[in-house]
């Protein structure tokens, strides 16, 4: 079945870490391609799924790109896309029913800010690994997950992961890691009825070391500090870093005279809800490694052993993953910590804290998630 076909005129994001949308580019027809074309071509990937729409919109990369080298999959799509190809939908998935995975396969999830990006730094040392970092597919059906049913978020998973899990011709991996962005870990329990022999990490850290984290990789990416509780200005960061997470779970933690929001308490909203979604996961009887950042750069070695076992890569590895802590996991890429950025002083930091004792939650600072 023909594909439409389009060049690439234009390119612009809302900011430089927005999930990524059909509307990132400008789009002219020029022509169809063949569905079998878009399937065999190692020069095409997975972009977003535009539920909207509902359509799958996938971008041609340079001759021997290969996704597991970049910091971030989504920035170097968008960066180095030479032109753009959508499906609909429904052929997306029955196209699917034709492919398989050659390889194991395993989820990073996260909360952010935890180590996860120098966790897929360590399988790219590691030629048996194909490791690919924020493919954005998870992205878009976290975001959509209140809208859609459980058997067509499910459908969807399995859909992307395969069209996604397509390494190079020169790549013949034993296994694949897939790190999405934090917010996946909000439809991890459909990745794992999606792919049940899946293996599945979720790395965190304690509030403050996260929300400092994030504080000042705000700041990197916005150029600058804001506030929310003015208008409605903070609403397309909810709808993103909140996942569309209902309205009321901010009413729920704030008195209506509490006044403008801090940085520190909104991220401590995020990472509230990506503990919970771990928690949520856990009740639903999957299954997972936990690593806590501050154990990672504690006891390298021992952590990394158990990051490679939760992903179902063999012990005998582990002396060359070991490579992945030799510099920056986020050098060259967005945020990079050679970006100066202030940290959280101690009033936005009790503040954060204060948010999370009226929440009644743990801090996991000494204490530690269970698996």
């Amino acid at each position: 079945m023909a594909i439409a076909l389009f060049r690439i005129s234009a390119r612009t994001r809302k900011y430089s870490v927005a999930p990524s949308e059909i509307c990132d580019f400008n789009l002219t027809p020029d022509g169809y391609i063949s569905e079998q074309y878009l399937q065999v071509s190692p020069n095409w990937s997975l972009y977003c799924l535009d539920m909207k729409s509902r359509q799958a919109l996938f971008v041609e990369l340079p001759e021997g790109s290969d996704l597991s080298h970049a910091t971030f999959v989504f920035s170097e799509q968008f960066t180095d896309a030479r032109r753009a190809a959508l499906m609909p939908l429904e052929q997306f998935v029955a196209a699917s029913g034709a492919m398989a995975l050659t390889a194991g396969l395993a989820f990073l999830f996260s909360t952010g800010r935890c180590g996860s990006t120098l966790a897929s730094r360590i399988f790219a040392q590691l030629p048996e690994v194909w490791s690919l970092s924020e493919p954005d597919y998870l992205t878009n059906l976290a975001m959509a997950r209140n809208a859609l049913d459980r058997d067509e978020i499910d459908q969807l998973v399995r859909a992307a992961t395969l069209w996604t899990c397509r390494p190079p011709e020169s790549r013949r991996p034993e296994t694949i890691v897939i790190k999405p962005r934090s917010e996946a870990v909000l439809v991890a329990a459909a990745c794992h009825r999606a792919f049940p022999e899946s293996r599945s990490v979720f790395m965190y850290r304690d509030l403050l070391g996260y929300s400092n984290s994030a504080f000042k990789f705000g700041q990197r990416v916005l150029g600058h500090e804001r506030f929310f509780g003015e208008g409605e200005a903070w609403r397309p960061l909810w709808d993103f870093l909140m996942v569309r997470e209902p309205i009321s779970r901010l009413e729920d933690a704030f008195a209506p005279d509490h006044g403008p929001i801090g940085w520190e308490e909104f991220h401590t909203l995020e990472w509230d809800l990506r503990i919970d979604g771990y928690l949520r996961a856990l009740r639903q009887g999957m299954n997972f490694t936990a690593i806590h950042y501050d154990d990672l750069n504690r006891h390298r070695a021992e952590e990394t052993a158990r990051l490679l076992s939760g992903c179902g890569v063999p012990a005998r590895h582990l002396a060359r993953a070991m490579a992945g802590f030799a510099e920056d996991s986020h050098k060259g890429g967005v945020g990079a910590n050679t970006v100066p950025a202030r940290p959280m002083n101690a009033e936005e930091s009790a503040r954060a804290l204060s948010l999370l004792v009226r929440l009644g939650k743990r801090d996991y600072v000494e204490t530690r998630l269970p698996e």
